[in-house]
């Protein structure tokens, strides 16, 4: 390769090597290859410099110089948005990781004077920030940090603790802008921060960050007046009365709810929900799967696009009634359920139950030639389909009498 190559084709020949945005290329493998592509030539080293998509997203994590994330920085252009990830973790660099196994965790204090010196300077060009840590307390202290600067182009942050030491919960003063519209809080209460943070948001992803408060559980929904996609990951509510519920905006297209045991289950019917484009369900088990549809029947009859995992295989009984609920569903991914995703839809079709709307369901892997030419004999639409991970795999069928 030399300089009588096509910038446009040099570009894209390094972003086979080095892609920032893979999620299959770790931060140091980015950082030794970068590096080694620099040591071909002066004119390779030009090239990667010069090259912005080489350096964005950036990966800031506690072993991370000020003159790497300087250069970083630099590199990605004047005029391009930068994304950031920061790591606040204390860890040790393993062998594998041939470049940076000398190279130690600085302390706290010192990581955050890098942080106000070297990257707030940039506030006004970063797009994205997601500050994650094992204890609380450090995530704050960034985003005090960020609330003294200016973000005019910030849309997505995220403040990811991963887990709750049971000290004092803290304010976070986050930065006063109107363009985020993409927020996740991780074991953060939505009581500790601003409440103006809401009303612009288009996605909300709550994790273990409500702790049965009610009342903050209501502000917070009362304030998404703009909300088009909800995650709820094992978050817990307890309602007042056994009827409570709080109306989403009508602006609600899709929902992420995952959860573990019976009492997380009962926040999905502290919402009352409209009709929805996708609705996304993760449980335990069957019981918990059960749960979530008597909490609130009418979100797995009015939702087009259902996905359902049912993490533990115990019983297809949660899954089956999870069929039965549904009225309105197009399109039906079960393929996180294994085999019970099978079997309920065998049963489904054996009681001879009709499901006009639905036109193609996925299971993954699971099924056999069998079990396709069974369930697609079923009461479907006229177009209905067997579909395995996204392949169709069965004949249309057109629908029995």
């Amino acid at each position: 390769m030399n300089e009588s190559l096509a910038p446009e084709i040099f570009q894209a020949i390094l972003l086979q090597v080095v892609d920032p945005r893979d999620p299959k290329q770790a931060w140091v493998e980015i950082v030794d290859q970068r590096r080694t592509l620099c040591y071909v030539s002066k004119y390779w080293e030009k090239m990667v410099a010069g090259f912005s998509e080489l350096w964005t997203p950036i990966t800031i994590q506690r072993f991370t110089t000020p003159s790497l994330l300087s250069r970083c920085l630099k590199c990605c252009g004047e005029d391009r948005v930068i994304d950031i990830t920061m790591d606040l973790g204390a860890w040790k660099v393993t062998a594998k990781d041939k470049v940076l196994t000398n190279v130690k965790s600085v302390p706290m204090d010192q990581f955050l004077e890098m942080i106000d010196g070297v990257l707030m300077p940039f506030a006004n060009r970063i797009a994205s920030m997601s500050v994650e840590n094992e204890k609380e307390r450090e995530v704050s202290m960034v985003a005090n940090m960020m609330a003294e600067h200016s973000w005019p182009r910030l849309q997505k942050l995220a403040l990811k603790p991963s887990w709750y030491d049971g000290s004092p919960r803290r304010a976070f003063a986050l930065p006063q802008v109107h363009q985020i519209n993409d927020f996740q809080l991780d074991i953060i209460s939505p009581r500790q921060v601003p409440i103006s943070i809401f009303p612009t948001l288009h996605i909300l992803a709550l994790r273990e960050s409500l702790n049965g408060h009610w009342n903050a559980f209501e502000v917070v929904i009362r304030q998404l007046t703009d909300i088009r996609q909800l995650k709820l990951d094992k978050v817990t509510v307890t309602r007042p009365h056994p009827n409570s519920a709080v109306r989403m905006a009508d602006t609600l297209h899709t929902l992420h709810f995952y959860y573990e045991n019976t009492g997380q289950a009962e926040i999905l019917g502290a919402l009352d929900i409209g009709r929805l484009d996708r609705l996304s369900i993760r449980a335990y088990d069957s019981g918990d799967l059960r749960d979530a549809i008597t909490s609130n029947p009418s979100v797995f009859a009015h939702s087009r696009e259902i996905s359902i995992c049912q993490r533990n295989d115990d019983t297809q009984e949660g899954t089956f009634a999870a069929l039965v609920a549904m009225r309105d569903v197009v399109c039906l991914d079960m393929g996180l359920c294994g085999s019970l995703g099978v079997e309920a839809l065998k049963e489904f079709v054996r009681q001879g139950r009709e499901l006009s709307s639905l036109e193609n369901v996925d299971c993954g892997g699971v099924f056999n030639a069998e079990d396709m030419e069974y369930i697609a004999g079923g009461r479907f639409a006229e177009n209905f389909k067997v579909m395995q991970h996204g392949q169709v795999v069965g004949k249309e069928q057109g629908k029995k009498n």
